[in-house]
């Protein structure tokens, strides 16, 4: 089999040639590969090489998993230029709400949308989906369209729409016909969004070769996909809701939920509950089925939300989380419960558990990532029995030339949070700013001090166009943010590690010279983290914290530095503001790139300035 065949580009990148290879005989091997090499690698175009080729000697097919709808459209770039050279069939599939037509004649919240898209097309009130049927001929041209040459996501919107179909019918077919399809994470993970493309077998899982792209995010999905909280403010809301729709029975009933959660919450003792007892509770107050009855009802209370519908009221959305909490808290058995802050909260303390077997069912996985090391705790973090899961790092020493520099002069240490403190950072980032000529980026832990930072620098800066991500953007929002900032040579993107724009945005060419990573993106310490150390402390795990807190930290750091290291021969400038950069521990997880050129110092700005300046005269 000739790899050269089945990639997207004329030759190939160093080491690229030797992943593609690798992810092919692992995909005929149906081995679980864990495979690792830096950003802008090129990762997506010698994945695609390798299990396209696998697929079509084997007769299977591949599901790229991605996390965000940026990856997935990156993947898709490479899809359709692949299809170029050699021609397969490609599609994605995004969620219905990202393709219904039919609410742009209304705000519906995503909570409620399956309400509103039920309704509509149980009624026959959808034309859109009624042409599925009625104009099959056009129906299956516009099907067979998008695998010839996988459209983007709003050309596929726009090509169902000017033959009046349901955009989300014909990117479901699409995917469920194509050789390569790409899709969230929610498609093969979610068990209920999961039935989409493999209930009844029509995705064999057997048959599949799954890759997982950025596969360091699985564990944080899990967790998200099995935890759920509910507060007392969430309540208060669900019950206005339903008096608002008239159910009557259901406000009743979830007035006296707010009063048991109100007391519970307030009831001495520790932040760990017994979720038995906790149903025991319900159950001696209101009966044996007062709980799943009222579960129930708000997930499906279907007549007062045809209401709202047909009377345009405002579609209920905490009704459904309210019911949706019960629902996991009524039926997840092994689930922990805990409460803190005035509220209550389920988690399953091992989110990854089954995630092998899961895995196993498919012919070949591979999970992609830029940060994997150490590759052993890697696995670990995954449920992944070393052994059973083999991994492949890219030998070759990227060539790019960076300088990283570590400034022990500061810290987003939460006791060190002080106005001082985020004054020296502003200076400091400014520094970095005004003595770089092309574009930078500059990426905090979180959206709380996104603003913060953000006001301080732009006092400092003048004459540069700055860009701020904001949290909750839609697909169409970031992408008019990541235009903005590419409108101009020397702009500023401000933006939060982990986020859209550090993992998964390319910032190619000289649009990015510099990035400035402020701190370290460590979750917070909160009951439902305690649970899961807890777990796996049980479980004889002696990184704990380097595997939940440390790794996932630093990866969303080491992503966010790489952001503008996109191709061979790339020049950039990393600062790493935090002193906990310079730790020992830190420095040996630090990818060779950015370790191959440090500097550590508490820097004053003028000696920013003048490193900044001199790295980049220095040609």
């Amino acid at each position: 089999m000739r790899l050269e065949d089945r990639f997207a580009y004329g030759s190939f990148r160093p080491g690229q040639e030797e992943l593609a290879r690798r992810v092919y005989e692992a995909s005929l091997r149906g081995e679980t590969l864990v495979a690792e090499a830096m950003s802008g690698f090129g990762k997506t175009a010698a994945v695609l090489a390798g299990t396209l080729a696998a697929a079509e000697e084997t007769g299977c097919r591949v599901v790229y998993a991605c996390r965000t709808k940026r990856q997935i459209h990156r993947v898709l770039e490479e899809a359709a230029r692949l299809q170029g050279r050699h021609g397969f069939g490609g599609a994605a599939l995004l969620s219905k709400y990202d393709y219904c037509l039919l609410r742009r004649q209304r705000a519906v919240p995503r909570e409620s949308f399956g309400w509103y898209c039920t309704f509509n097309v149980s009624n026959n009130l959808c034309s859109y989906f009624m042409n599925v049927t009625l104009s099959a001929g056009e129906f299956e041209d516009t099907v067979a369209k998008v695998l010839r040459q996988t459209p983007p996501h709003h050309e596929l919107v726009r090509e169902a729409e000017s033959m009046h179909l349901c955009p989300y019918e014909v990117a479901r077919l699409a995917v469920l016909r194509a050789t390569v399809a790409v899709a969230p994470y929610q498609y093969v993970f979610d068990p209920r969004a999961a039935l989409v493309l493999f209930d009844r077998n029509l995705i064999e899982r057997n048959r599949t070769i799954l890759v997982v792209d950025e596969a360091h995010n699985l564990r944080d999905f899990f967790r998200g996909l099995q935890s759920a909280t509910l507060n007392l403010e969430t309540v208060r809301g669900a019950t206005a809701e339903a008096e608002a729709l008239l159910m009557m029975d259901a406000a009743d009933s979830l007035r006296a939920l707010g009063a048991l959660l109100e007391e519970l919450l307030a009831a001495p003792g520790g932040w760990m509950l017994d979720r038995l007892e906790v149903l025991g509770r319900f159950k001696r107050d209101h009966g044996t089925a007062w709980l799943q009855n009222l579960a129930f009802e708000l997930s499906a209370s279907s007549g007062a939300a045809w209401g709202s519908v047909i009377y345009e009221r405002r579609l209920p959305s905490l009704i459904l989380r309210v019911g949706e909490f019960l629902t996991r808290l009524s039926s997840s058995d092994g689930a922990q419960v805990v409460k803190w802050d005035q509220t209550l909260g389920i988690i399953n303390p091992d989110p990854v558990e089954g995630l092998q077997e899961l895995l196993s069912e498919f012919k070949s996985a591979i999970l992609v990532s830029a940060t994997i090391s150490p590759s052993e705790v890697f696995k670990r973090s995954l449920g992944l029995t070393p052994s059973l899961a083999s991994t492949y790092e890219v030998p070759v020493e990227p060539q790019v030339s960076v300088r990283t520099a570590v400034d022990i002069g500061t810290s987003t240490r939460y006791k060190l949070r002080t106005p001082e403190m985020f004054s020296k950072i502003a200076d400091k980032v400014a520094a970095v700013i005004n003595a770089t000529e092309q574009g930078v980026g500059v990426f905090v832990p979180s959206y709380a001090l996104l603003d913060a930072i953000t006001r301080l620098v732009a006092r400092r800066v003048s004459q540069r166009h700055m860009v701020a991500e904001a949290p909750g953007l839609s697909n169409e929002e970031a992408s008019e943010v990541y235009a903005s900032f590419r409108s101009g040579g020397d702009s500023v993107l401000f933006a939060v590690q982990g986020g859209r724009f550090s993992e998964g945005e390319d910032f190619s060419g000289d649009s990015m010279g510099s990035v400035a990573v402020v701190g370290m993106s460590l979750p917070p310490p909160t009951p439902l983290m305690y649970a899961e150390y807890a777990c796996l402390k049980r479980a004889g795990e002696r990184d704990s914290y380097l595997m939940l807190s440390r790794l996932p930290a630093l990866r969303k750091a080491f992503q966010a530095a790489g952001r503008h290291i996109r191709s061979p021969g790339k020049k950039g400038l990393v600062f790493l503001f935090d002193e906990r950069f310079n730790s020992a521990g830190v420095r040996e997880l630090m990818p060779s790139w950015l370790r191959k050129d440090l500097v550590v110092g508490n820097f004053s700005p003028a000696s920013i300035g003048s490193l900044t300046r001199d790295f980049w005269e220095s040609g």
